[in-house]
């Protein structure tokens, strides 16, 4: 099958995921935007903080991205009662996507905003500007395409390693992408990263426009209430739908379905979750796909509520003990180990034998 017969045929699946994906960058990059320009424009008032907020930023550039992703996931950090960070899905992933894309946007801001030439400050200091009219009459207007350059840095920054958050059961096209690396299928792979690769080009060409259009020096469009209003509330609806999308309503009651990554396990998951929905009149969220032990970790963190497991592999990866010969055995151990060290219980084997 070609890509394009492939796109076709799965359009509703594709075009589902290349909104999950948008959902991602949009909102890590807009979150970004809301910390990264005050904070480099706070650098530009107090220099002294520029070398280690900026140094800070490009540490985590150079983290790997799935090693970032592991390293939140066991976090547990509450805000009235909500959980902010930590366990799987896009919560922990924008939280990475943001980190990413901090460099960019506080770097040129601060460079945008020092590089204004000093005697125009001068004129409007002598003119009888405030420190606040000076701000945001003339250093940003004539700031402002370093700094778009920044966000549009960002943003192709994040559309690349948003594709790694499906890894996490985050969603986005990138699910494409390691479906077809596990099945060494050509298709799969470029049918998420070609319309990867299109959207980060389409948003490179997006913010381009906005530059032109903001790009029109001291007591430009900037000053309009309308351009401020604008982005007032393009930066309200990012705080909303992320507030709506990542913290849901959590009256129906529903059971969450793990699975790893391959073939065997997420048929397995599949009939899991609909045994329940069968059996207990209860709706099953599907969380497939979930590449090395995350799966494990996801459970202890009460991101999921099932999953299956191979007891050796649980001897073994997870309990780090040596392995034994006698599968009741094993699965008495895992079963002790489980209980006393995660507080996780193990039910009563499947009935199928793989080893």
């Amino acid at each position: 099958m070609s890509l394009w017969e492939f796109l076709l045929g799965q359009r509703s699946e594709v075009l589902g995921l290349a909104l999950e994906h948008l959902f991602l960058v949009g909102i890590s990059t807009g979150i970004a935007i809301l910390i990264g320009v005050p904070l480099g424009i706070a650098l530009t008032r107090w220099p002294r903080l520029s070398k280690p907020v900026l140094g800070f930023a490009n540490i985590m550039q150079t983290v790997p991205s799935l090693a970032l992703f592991g390293f939140l996931i066991p976090l547990n950090i509450y805000l009235f009662h909500v959980r902010i960070l930590g366990g799987i899905g896009a919560r922990t992933a924008i939280v990475a996507l943001v980190l990413y894309a901090l460099l960019p946007i506080i770097r040129n801001t601060f460079t945008g905003i020092s590089g204004v030439d000093p005697a125009i400050r001068e004129a409007g200091r002598a003119m009888g500007m405030t420190n606040r009219q000076l701000l945001f009459q003339v250093e940003i207007p004539l700031s402002l395409g370093v700094i778009i350059a920044g966000v549009r840095v960002a943003t192709v920054i994040s559309v690349g390693t948003a594709t790694i958050a499906a890894a996490i059961d985050a969603g986005g096209l990138g699910r494409y992408i390691f479906r077809g690396l596990r099945m060494n299928d050509n298709t799969l792979i470029l049918a998420g990263a070609v319309p990867a690769a299109f959207m980060a080009l389409a948003a490179d060409l997006l913010l381009g426009w906005m530059e032109k259009i903001f790009k029109t020096g001291v007591g430009g469009r900037l000053r309009k209430p309308g351009a401020w209003a604008s982005l007032l509330l393009a930066l309200g609806a990012v705080i909303w739908l992320s507030v709506t999308m990542l913290y849901p309503s959590k009256i129906e009651r529903r059971i969450a379905v793990g699975s790893k990554d391959f073939t065997e396990q997420i048929i397995v998951g599949e009939i899991l979750a609909q045994v329940i929905e069968a059996r207990s009149g209860l709706s099953a969220q599907r969380r497939f796909d979930l590449g090395g032990n995350l799966a494990h970790e996801a459970l202890v963190a009460g991101e999921i509520d099932v999953y299956v497991e191979y007891t050796g592999t649980a001897l073994t990866a997870i309990l780090k003990q040596a392995p034994l010969g006698d599968p009741a055995e094993v699965y008495r151990r895992v079963k002790r180990e489980y209980a006393s060290r995660f507080a996780v219980e193990w039910t009563e084997p499947l009935g199928f034998n793989n080893t």
